[in-house]
Protein backbone atom coordinates (compact mmCIF):
# COMPACT_ATOMS: atom_id res chain seq x y z
CA UNK A 1 0.00 0.00 0.00
CA UNK A 2 1.27 3.35 -0.74
CA UNK A 3 2.11 5.58 2.01
CA UNK A 4 0.13 8.37 2.61
CA UNK A 5 1.38 11.91 1.37
CA UNK A 6 1.79 13.94 4.64
CA UNK A 7 -0.14 17.26 4.46
CA UNK A 8 1.25 20.84 6.15
CA UNK A 9 -0.50 23.75 7.29
CA UNK A 10 0.43 26.80 5.39
CA UNK A 11 0.79 30.19 6.69
CA UNK A 12 -1.18 32.44 4.61
CA UNK A 13 0.84 34.94 2.56
CA UNK A 14 -0.03 37.84 4.97
CA UNK A 15 1.21 35.95 7.62
CA UNK A 16 4.27 35.12 5.55
CA UNK A 17 5.27 38.52 4.82
CA UNK A 18 4.40 40.34 8.30
CA UNK A 19 6.52 38.11 10.47
CA UNK A 20 9.26 36.24 8.66
CA UNK A 21 10.34 38.84 5.91
CA UNK A 22 14.02 37.89 3.52
CA UNK A 23 17.38 37.69 5.77
CA UNK A 24 20.11 37.15 3.41
CA UNK A 25 23.71 36.81 3.87
CA UNK A 26 27.07 38.32 2.74
CA UNK A 27 29.50 35.81 0.79
CA UNK A 28 32.28 36.27 4.26
CA UNK A 29 29.06 35.66 6.60
CA UNK A 30 27.30 32.69 4.60
CA UNK A 31 31.09 30.86 4.31
CA UNK A 32 31.55 31.45 7.93
CA UNK A 33 28.11 29.33 8.44
CA UNK A 34 29.25 26.86 6.42
CA UNK A 35 32.70 26.87 8.25
CA UNK A 36 35.05 27.81 4.89
CA UNK A 37 36.32 30.68 3.52
CA UNK A 38 34.84 33.40 1.35
CA UNK A 39 37.97 32.33 -1.01
CA UNK A 40 37.02 28.89 -0.65
CA UNK A 41 33.32 29.81 -1.34
CA UNK A 42 33.68 31.47 -4.61
CA UNK A 43 36.08 28.77 -6.17
CA UNK A 44 34.00 26.59 -5.46
CA UNK A 45 31.25 28.40 -7.15
CA UNK A 46 33.40 29.49 -10.19
CA UNK A 47 34.48 25.53 -10.41
CA UNK A 48 30.74 24.69 -11.38
CA UNK A 49 30.69 22.95 -7.76
CA UNK A 50 27.95 24.74 -6.29
CA UNK A 51 25.53 27.03 -7.68
CA UNK A 52 25.95 30.65 -8.69
CA UNK A 53 24.96 33.06 -5.60
CA UNK A 54 22.01 35.37 -6.29
CA UNK A 55 22.69 38.73 -7.22
CA UNK A 56 20.61 42.15 -6.02
CA UNK A 57 20.22 44.93 -8.09
CA UNK A 58 23.72 46.07 -7.26
CA UNK A 59 25.16 42.33 -8.76
CA UNK A 60 26.13 41.66 -4.87
CA UNK A 61 26.19 38.31 -4.19
CA UNK A 62 23.65 37.53 -1.62
CA UNK A 63 22.11 33.80 -0.13
CA UNK A 64 19.37 33.01 2.14
CA UNK A 65 18.81 31.35 5.01
CA UNK A 66 17.96 28.11 3.14
CA UNK A 67 20.60 28.10 0.88
CA UNK A 68 22.88 26.92 4.23
CA UNK A 69 21.52 23.05 4.09
CA UNK A 70 21.79 23.04 0.14
CA UNK A 71 25.39 24.27 0.48
CA UNK A 72 25.87 22.12 3.27
CA UNK A 73 25.07 18.94 0.84
CA UNK A 74 26.60 19.87 -1.95
CA UNK A 75 30.02 20.45 -0.22
CA UNK A 76 29.45 17.54 2.18
CA UNK A 77 29.95 19.46 5.17
CA UNK A 78 28.54 17.90 8.19
CA UNK A 79 26.59 20.30 9.89
CA UNK A 80 27.78 21.75 13.44
CA UNK A 81 25.07 20.09 15.41
CA UNK A 82 25.61 16.56 14.11
CA UNK A 83 22.73 14.73 15.50
CA UNK A 84 19.40 16.17 16.38
CA UNK A 85 18.81 18.05 19.99
CA UNK A 86 15.39 18.02 21.29
CA UNK A 87 15.91 21.45 23.75
CA UNK A 88 12.83 22.20 26.48
CA UNK A 89 12.38 25.53 27.90
CA UNK A 90 10.76 25.02 31.42
CA UNK A 91 10.35 26.93 34.43
CA UNK A 92 7.86 26.27 36.83
CA UNK A 93 7.59 29.84 37.60
CA UNK A 94 5.28 32.17 35.23
CA UNK A 95 6.47 35.12 33.82
CA UNK A 96 10.10 34.33 32.58
CA UNK A 97 10.14 35.29 29.48
CA UNK A 98 10.53 31.64 28.20
CA UNK A 99 8.07 31.67 25.31
CA UNK A 100 9.37 34.82 24.05
CA UNK A 101 13.15 33.57 24.14
CA UNK A 102 12.28 29.98 22.53
CA UNK A 103 10.38 31.71 20.23
CA UNK A 104 13.00 34.23 18.77
CA UNK A 105 15.90 31.47 20.01
CA UNK A 106 14.23 28.63 17.36
CA UNK A 107 13.76 31.26 14.76
CA UNK A 108 17.11 32.79 14.47
CA UNK A 109 18.42 29.29 14.59
CA UNK A 110 16.64 28.61 11.56
CA UNK A 111 17.98 31.95 10.26
CA UNK A 112 21.39 30.52 10.79
CA UNK A 113 20.53 27.60 8.37
CA UNK A 114 19.30 24.66 10.94
CA UNK A 115 16.49 22.54 10.25
CA UNK A 116 14.02 23.63 13.31
CA UNK A 117 10.63 22.47 14.73
CA UNK A 118 9.07 24.98 17.52
CA UNK A 119 6.38 22.89 19.40
CA UNK A 120 4.09 24.42 21.56
CA UNK A 121 3.48 22.73 24.75
CA UNK A 122 0.89 25.04 26.27
CA UNK A 123 -2.75 25.48 25.45
CA UNK A 124 -2.54 29.10 26.02
CA UNK A 125 -0.29 29.41 22.89
CA UNK A 126 2.25 31.90 24.27
CA UNK A 127 4.67 30.50 21.76
CA UNK A 128 2.52 30.57 19.15
CA UNK A 129 1.54 34.08 19.40
CA UNK A 130 5.16 35.14 20.18
CA UNK A 131 6.07 34.38 16.56
CA UNK A 132 2.49 36.56 15.07
CA UNK A 133 0.50 33.74 14.80
CA UNK A 134 -3.11 33.80 15.19
CA UNK A 135 -3.31 29.98 17.47
CA UNK A 136 -7.37 29.78 16.61
CA UNK A 137 -6.42 29.53 12.84
CA UNK A 138 -4.43 25.79 13.18
CA UNK A 139 -7.48 24.15 15.29
CA UNK A 140 -4.86 21.17 15.10
CA UNK A 141 -2.45 20.26 18.38
CA UNK A 142 -0.10 18.22 19.58
CA UNK A 143 -3.01 16.42 20.82
CA UNK A 144 -4.23 15.36 17.45
CA UNK A 145 -0.93 13.25 17.29
CA UNK A 146 -0.41 12.50 21.00
CA UNK A 147 -3.68 10.80 21.37
CA UNK A 148 -6.11 10.96 18.25
CA UNK A 149 -3.03 9.65 16.32
CA UNK A 150 -3.20 11.44 13.44
CA UNK A 151 -0.36 11.92 11.11
CA UNK A 152 2.27 14.36 12.52
CA UNK A 153 2.26 16.06 9.28
CA UNK A 154 -1.21 17.10 9.28
CA UNK A 155 -0.28 19.61 11.97
CA UNK A 156 2.75 20.87 11.67
CA UNK A 157 2.86 24.27 10.11
CA UNK A 158 5.04 24.84 7.26
CA UNK A 159 6.75 28.82 6.97
CA UNK A 160 8.18 31.00 4.17
CA UNK A 161 11.41 30.60 5.90
CA UNK A 162 12.30 26.97 4.95
CA UNK A 163 14.31 26.21 7.84
CA UNK A 164 11.44 26.63 10.27
CA UNK A 165 8.48 24.61 10.92
CA UNK A 166 6.16 25.06 14.21
CA UNK A 167 3.49 22.34 15.34
CA UNK A 168 1.10 25.34 17.29
CA UNK A 169 -1.22 25.41 20.82
CA UNK A 170 -4.35 26.42 21.54
CA UNK A 171 -7.14 25.55 24.08
CA UNK A 172 -7.60 22.10 21.70
CA UNK A 173 -4.42 21.17 23.66
CA UNK A 174 -5.93 21.54 27.03
CA UNK A 175 -7.31 17.63 27.16
CA UNK A 176 -4.08 16.27 26.56
CA UNK A 177 -3.96 15.49 30.37
CA UNK A 178 -6.48 13.99 31.04
CA UNK A 179 -6.74 11.82 27.78
CA UNK A 180 -2.94 10.48 28.15
CA UNK A 181 -3.44 9.33 32.05
CA UNK A 182 -5.59 6.35 30.75
CA UNK A 183 -3.54 5.46 27.68
CA UNK A 184 -0.74 2.90 27.91
CA UNK A 185 3.22 4.12 27.90
CA UNK A 186 1.23 7.64 28.86
CA UNK A 187 4.55 9.00 29.65
CA UNK A 188 6.59 8.18 26.49
CA UNK A 189 4.15 8.87 24.12
CA UNK A 190 6.00 12.31 22.81
CA UNK A 191 9.68 10.51 22.98
CA UNK A 192 7.98 8.01 20.42
CA UNK A 193 6.38 10.54 18.47
CA UNK A 194 9.82 12.83 18.28
CA UNK A 195 11.68 9.59 17.29
CA UNK A 196 10.18 9.10 14.17
CA UNK A 197 10.95 12.84 13.14
CA UNK A 198 14.55 13.36 14.10
CA UNK A 199 15.77 12.70 10.45
CA UNK A 200 14.18 15.76 9.43
CA UNK A 201 15.63 18.31 12.19
CA UNK A 202 18.24 19.75 13.49
CA UNK A 203 17.12 20.90 16.49
CA UNK A 204 13.10 20.15 18.31
CA UNK A 205 12.61 23.63 20.50
CA UNK A 206 9.42 22.89 22.89
CA UNK A 207 8.12 25.79 24.73
CA UNK A 208 6.45 24.04 27.94
CA UNK A 209 3.58 25.94 30.47
CA UNK A 210 5.02 26.64 33.89
CA UNK A 211 3.84 23.39 35.53
CA UNK A 212 3.95 19.69 36.12
CA UNK A 213 1.54 17.32 34.76
CA UNK A 214 1.85 14.34 32.36
CA UNK A 215 2.11 16.63 29.14
CA UNK A 216 5.65 18.28 30.95
CA UNK A 217 6.58 15.12 32.14
CA UNK A 218 6.59 13.73 28.71
CA UNK A 219 8.74 16.54 27.26
CA UNK A 220 11.11 16.08 29.94
CA UNK A 221 11.39 12.32 29.37
CA UNK A 222 11.65 13.10 25.33
CA UNK A 223 14.48 15.69 26.02
CA UNK A 224 18.42 16.25 25.60
CA UNK A 225 18.42 19.22 27.11
CA UNK A 226 16.53 21.38 29.73
CA UNK A 227 16.70 25.26 29.27
CA UNK A 228 15.82 27.02 32.33
CA UNK A 229 15.40 30.84 31.63
CA UNK A 230 15.19 32.48 35.14
CA UNK A 231 14.42 36.02 36.47
CA UNK A 232 17.17 37.71 39.09
CA UNK A 233 14.81 37.50 41.89
CA UNK A 234 14.36 35.22 44.55
CA UNK A 235 10.90 33.80 43.64
CA UNK A 236 12.34 32.65 40.23
CA UNK A 237 15.47 30.95 42.79
CA UNK A 238 12.69 29.29 45.06
CA UNK A 239 11.12 27.81 41.55
CA UNK A 240 13.87 26.92 40.81
CA UNK A 241 14.58 24.96 43.70
CA UNK A 242 10.77 23.29 42.76
CA UNK A 243 12.23 22.27 39.67
CA UNK A 244 15.49 20.41 40.60
CA UNK A 245 13.30 18.50 43.38
CA UNK A 246 11.07 17.61 40.50
CA UNK A 247 13.60 16.34 38.14
CA UNK A 248 15.39 14.39 41.07
CA UNK A 249 11.80 12.49 41.52
CA UNK A 250 11.78 11.90 38.08
CA UNK A 251 15.09 10.41 37.91
CA UNK A 252 14.35 8.13 40.31
CA UNK A 253 11.15 6.77 39.07
CA UNK A 254 12.26 6.59 35.30
CA UNK A 255 16.35 6.52 35.89
CA UNK A 256 16.26 9.69 33.35
CA UNK A 257 18.28 12.58 33.56
CA UNK A 258 19.21 15.12 31.07
CA UNK A 259 22.40 15.24 28.97
CA UNK A 260 22.44 19.08 29.48
CA UNK A 261 20.82 21.49 32.17
CA UNK A 262 21.82 25.30 30.87
CA UNK A 263 20.26 27.79 33.40
CA UNK A 264 20.25 31.69 32.03
CA UNK A 265 19.24 35.03 33.34
CA UNK A 266 17.00 37.07 32.02
CA UNK A 267 16.00 40.74 32.00
CA UNK A 268 19.00 41.34 33.72
CA UNK A 269 20.39 44.49 35.21
CA UNK A 270 23.80 45.05 36.62
CA UNK A 271 22.91 48.21 38.09
CA UNK A 272 20.23 46.85 40.06
CA UNK A 273 21.60 44.85 43.53
CA UNK A 274 18.70 42.47 43.68
CA UNK A 275 20.14 41.07 39.77
CA UNK A 276 23.81 41.11 41.65
CA UNK A 277 22.35 39.45 44.71
CA UNK A 278 20.30 36.62 42.81
CA UNK A 279 23.54 35.97 40.09
CA UNK A 280 25.93 35.38 43.26
CA UNK A 281 23.28 32.94 44.55
CA UNK A 282 22.89 30.88 41.47
CA UNK A 283 26.70 30.85 40.92
CA UNK A 284 26.79 29.25 44.43
CA UNK A 285 24.39 27.24 44.25
CA UNK A 286 23.84 26.09 40.62
CA UNK A 287 27.36 26.74 38.91
CA UNK A 288 27.37 23.26 37.93
CA UNK A 289 24.30 24.76 35.13
CA UNK A 290 24.14 28.25 35.29
CA UNK A 291 25.90 29.74 31.99
CA UNK A 292 28.04 32.93 31.61
CA UNK A 293 25.01 34.64 28.67
CA UNK A 294 23.24 36.82 30.61
CA UNK A 295 19.75 37.96 28.61
CA UNK A 296 20.29 41.42 29.76
CA UNK A 297 17.20 43.50 30.63
CA UNK A 298 15.86 45.39 26.59
CA UNK A 299 12.74 46.86 26.01
CA UNK A 300 13.01 45.88 22.64
CA UNK A 301 12.92 42.27 23.84
CA UNK A 302 9.14 43.20 25.58
CA UNK A 303 7.76 45.75 21.93
CA UNK A 304 8.86 42.88 19.87
CA UNK A 305 6.66 39.83 21.70
CA UNK A 306 4.09 42.90 22.07
CA UNK A 307 3.54 42.38 18.05
CA UNK A 308 4.47 39.09 17.97
CA UNK A 309 7.62 39.14 16.05
CA UNK A 310 10.96 37.85 16.98
CA UNK A 311 13.83 40.40 18.35
CA UNK A 312 16.02 39.27 15.06
CA UNK A 313 13.41 40.82 13.01
CA UNK A 314 12.37 43.65 15.45
CA UNK A 315 15.96 44.91 16.24
CA UNK A 316 18.64 42.82 15.26
CA UNK A 317 20.71 45.04 16.83
CA UNK A 318 19.42 45.51 19.87
CA UNK A 319 20.66 44.16 23.77
CA UNK A 320 18.11 41.79 23.39
CA UNK A 321 19.34 39.76 19.80
CA UNK A 322 23.03 40.02 20.77
CA UNK A 323 22.25 37.84 23.67
CA UNK A 324 20.15 35.51 22.36
CA UNK A 325 23.08 35.20 19.72
CA UNK A 326 25.64 34.72 22.30
CA UNK A 327 22.79 32.14 23.97
CA UNK A 328 23.40 30.14 21.16
CA UNK A 329 26.83 30.40 20.94
CA UNK A 330 27.24 29.27 24.27
CA UNK A 331 24.72 26.15 23.96
CA UNK A 332 26.50 24.77 20.96
CA UNK A 333 29.69 25.84 20.90
CA UNK A 334 29.70 28.32 17.84
CA UNK A 335 31.36 31.26 19.69
CA UNK A 336 33.65 33.01 17.36
CA UNK A 337 32.59 31.00 14.22
CA UNK A 338 31.15 33.94 12.73
CA UNK A 339 27.61 32.75 13.02
CA UNK A 340 27.00 36.66 13.70
CA UNK A 341 25.30 36.22 10.45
Amino acid sequence: MRPKAMATQSLPLILKAQIFGDRVYSPQAFSRLLGISKQELLEKESQGIIPQAKRNARRERYYKPGDVVKYRNYLSIPSPIPSVRKQLFLNFKGGTGKSSLSASYGFRLAQMGFRILLIDLDPQGHLTQCLGLNNEQYPKTLYHALVEKEEIGKIIVKTDLPTLDIIPSNLNLSPVELSLFSMNSREFRLKRLLGSMEKSYDVIVMDASPSIGLLNLNAILASNDLLIPVLADFLSYHGLKILFETLSTIEEDFSFVFENIFIFLNRYNESHRICRRSKKALETHYKKYLLNTVIRQDTKIVEATSQGTPIFLFAQSSKGAEDIQDLIGEIFGMKGNGYGG
